[in-house]
């Protein structure tokens, strides 16, 4: 993925984290500064949607922490232009890469195939299940707040980690360790030492992984249709993987931790944070803190913090 491309999918999730907080003050918020950013009240809620929101609600510490890896993501990404630190190839690797490497302008056009999986995949969850269904279908304002804000916490969590693992590692790539840069890779001067791991894969995987988590639990697309997208969207990102490999761009290694890192972050993230807590069961217990992640850098180290509001 050229900067371009790559700076304007992070600019798409800060659009997101806009939207969704924008979203979120049409409602009344909460007297209390240290609760869950309110995006309704629940009394007002019109009895003729179909869609119902009663999960964890996304705290506003969360929407700092995620404008925060924005930011992160966006800055390494343009900053950072590692050496080639890891240039070995383990079997495994040459295994894979033998036998599906394509050639000339085959290879080429799996570049480009990989290029529009992956963007439909990002897109999907935000203008399909948020806007178009959530919002516009639904015409619930809660429901697309709340979607709308888990979705660019997970893209922005990708986005950094993929990002500072880039840089830090300072992989080469395939073709870049074979015969230089392919010809229609107009970036490959600053990204031939960005293989580990795979940006393509965890951006498609973290968006198969949010169109998974939201259909399981409301029921977009009903009883049928929902099962369909989620399997859709994980043979489409695992296609995305695999065209990574074949336009000599990636590892096998480098997008199976792709894949992983993006359904970490699409699925199992907003698991943890947000559809484990059913709002609708009874609860007699303490108030649980809220916790969020952000980064920190400085010229000798980059990482996250653990931050919370009790």
């Amino acid at each position: 993925m050229t900067i371009i491309r790559r700076v304007a999918c992070l600019g798409f999730v800060a659009s997101i984290v806009h939207g969704g907080a924008a979203i979120a003050q049409g409602y009344p918020d909460s007297d209390n500064s240290s609760e869950a950013v309110q995006v309704s009240d629940p009394r007002s809620i019109s009895t003729t949607h179909r869609l119902e929101w009663h999960w964890k609600q996304v705290h506003w510490g969360e929407l700092v922490a995620t404008a925060n890896l924005t930011v992160g993501a966006i800055v390494v990404s343009q900053v950072a232009d590692p050496p080639a630190r890891w240039t070995r190839v383990n079997a495994f690797d040459n295994w894979f890469r033998d036998r599906l490497k394509a050639e000339g302008a085959t290879q080429r056009r799996i570049d480009r195939a990989s290029d529009a999986l992956a963007l439909t995949l990002i897109g999907f969850p935000v203008l399909v299940d948020s806007v178009g269904v959530a919002l516009i279908g639904d015409k619930n304002r809660e429901v697309a707040g709340q979607l709308l804000a888990i979705q660019a916490q997970a893209f922005a969590m990708t986005g950094f980690l993929t990002t500072a693992t880039k840089a830090a590692t300072g992989r080469e790539r395939p073709y870049a360790q074979e015969q230089g840069c392919a010809e229609f890779n107009l970036d490959c001067g600053r990204d031939a030492n960005k293989s580990y791991f795979s940006g393509h894969t965890s951006f498609a995987f973290t968006g198969a992984g949010l169109t998974c988590v939201a259909h399981k639990h409301l029921r977009l697309f009903g009883r049928v249709g929902d099962p369909l997208a989620c399997a859709t969207a994980l043979t489409l990102a695992s296609a995305t993987a695999i065209f990574r490999v074949s336009a000599n761009a990636h590892w096998a290694t480098g997008v199976l931790t792709g894949a992983g890192v993006g359904l970490f972050s699409g699925w199992l993230m907003p698991w943890l944070l947000h559809f484990r807590h059913d709002t609708s069961e009874p609860h007699d217990g303490p108030m649980r803190a809220h916790r969020f992640l952000s980064p920190y850098g400085s010229r000798h180290e980059l990482g996250l913090s653990l931050a919370g509001a009790f």
